[in-house]
């Protein structure tokens, strides 16, 4: 089938504009510098194009529009938009730190190998490294993947990834991160005096007056869902002290999301609440708009997580659906740009990288065991054609982004930029 990226980015793009989020005073408008910011990651390299950009894969698989398409696995609940930078270290519901896939934007159904595929790729991307090492690093996620699916069986629970299963990098992290103290954080986003306002210029901005109302209200409807999940410490009685814009990630820059900062006395606790879009895999394959975005993420991220997020909960952001959640000094994901600069035999990377792959056979398996040991298929040949498909796929994310870079223009003017 036909492609058009160009198009496509600026299609998935414009709906974005509906929801014009004015800077407080005379600053313009915080939706179009958000795009702006998008399209600036997307020219950066070829992983950012692919990190910003799902909606093509999404359809160049879903619509078989690229050799290797077909699926060689069952269908079941899936991430969707996964990268190798969509993992990283939390404090679960449990209380202890894990490691685990932390973006679940575009969660939805389709086939299992399309996260595996989308992960194998994202390493073929890596930037800064050899061929040999980004083909290394990617076979090792796939036979990860196929032995933890045939490891786990029909086990149930799947337990999460703890230190106790950790290594390497991942093992490091999560003792290193154990021990952060709250204040940690917001030293970092509320400097100042009494941490009472957001103050990074590059992560956050001041909405106009009548956005600050919208995310108050979001807020305390996300406050009441908590207690309907019977989350643990929810934030009552807390008085909200700032709420700003925020500008964060890749793909969803350019969608609403708001920061709370929030005080009882002298402690402080962060939230971040989103705009939950439908998933670019419903797009692709025409389905209806969904009920309800944000309670499909968070039931979603409750049965795929090891140890789900404590404190998620939908909401809604004027007349978008939303989803909150509660930022912890904890959290930490891993930049690709580390194992350029990585050790000689690139052997932190190929830890790294069949951990997340373990990681995400885990996921697969906690809430779509059923189907997947009730249908005829085989992992290790999954991995092998996911495998094969990625090296292609890599080189075609490549070519489209060299034609953004030479199209940007063309495609900020189409988006009013």
């Amino acid at each position: 089938m036909s492609r058009d990226p160009i198009g496509e980015i600026v299609s998935y793009n414009k709906p974005l504009l509906e929801h014009e989020v004015p800077r407080q005073g005379a600053g313009g408008d915080l939706t179009r510098e958000a795009l702006r910011r998008k399209l600036e990651a997307l020219a950066g390299s070829a992983f950012q194009f692919f990190r910003g950009t799902f909606h093509l894969m999404a359809w160049d698989l879903l619509q078989a529009r690229v050799p290797g398409a077909k699926a060689a696995t069952p269908e079941g609940h899936i991430v969707g938009d996964l990268h190798v930078e969509n993992f990283g270290v939390y404090r679960g519901q449990s209380g202890e730190l894990c490691f685990d896939v932390n973006d679940f934007d575009d969660i939805g159904h389709g086939p299992l190998d399309l996260d595996l595929k989308r992960l194998c790729t994202s390493a073929w991307l890596l930037p800064g490294l050899s061929a040999a090492v980004r083909a290394k690093a990617a076979q090792e996620i796939a036979l990860a993947w196929a032995d933890e699916v045939d490891k786990l069986g029909g086990r149930f629970p799947v337990p999460a990834w703890t230190v106790a299963k950790a290594d390497g990098l991942v093992r490091e992290l999560l003792n290193q991160h154990g021990a952060k103290k709250r204040d940690e954080l917001f030293d970092k986003v509320a400097p100042g005096k009494g941490h009472k306002s957001l103050e990074d210029p590059q992560k956050f901005a001041q909405p106009a007056k009548p956005w600050v109302q919208v995310a108050q209200k979001a807020f305390a409807e996300y406050v009441e869902n908590l207690h309907q999940l019977k989350a643990p410490d929810p934030p009552d009685g807390w008085d909200v002290l700032d709420v700003a814009y925020q500008f964060k990630g890749t793909g969803s820059l350019g969608r609403l999301r708001f920061a709370v900062l929030v005080g009882k006395g002298d402690e402080r606790r962060l939230f971040e609440l989103k705009e939950a879009r439908p998933s670019a895999m419903d797009a692709a394959r025409g389905l209806p708009p969904p009920r309800d975005r944000g309670r499909a993420q968070t039931a979603s991220i409750r049965r795929l997580q090891g140890d789900p997020w404590p404190r998620v909960a939908a909401t809604r952001l004027g007349q978008f659906a939303g989803l909150g959640r509660e930022n912890d000094v904890a959290e930490e994901k891993v930049a690709s740009d580390r194992f350029a600069r990585g050790d000689e035999h690139h052997e932190e990377l190929n830890t790294y990288a069949r951990q997340c792959g373990q990681v995400l056979a885990r996921l697969h398996c906690r809430h779509n065991a059923p189907a997947m040991f009730d249908t005829a298929w085989n992992a290790a040949e999954a991995a092998r054609a996911a495998l094969a498909f990625a090296e292609k796929y890599a080189a075609q994310v490549d070519a489209d982004q060299k034609v953004f870079v030479q199209s940007k223009s063309q495609v900020a003017k189409a988006l009013g930029l």
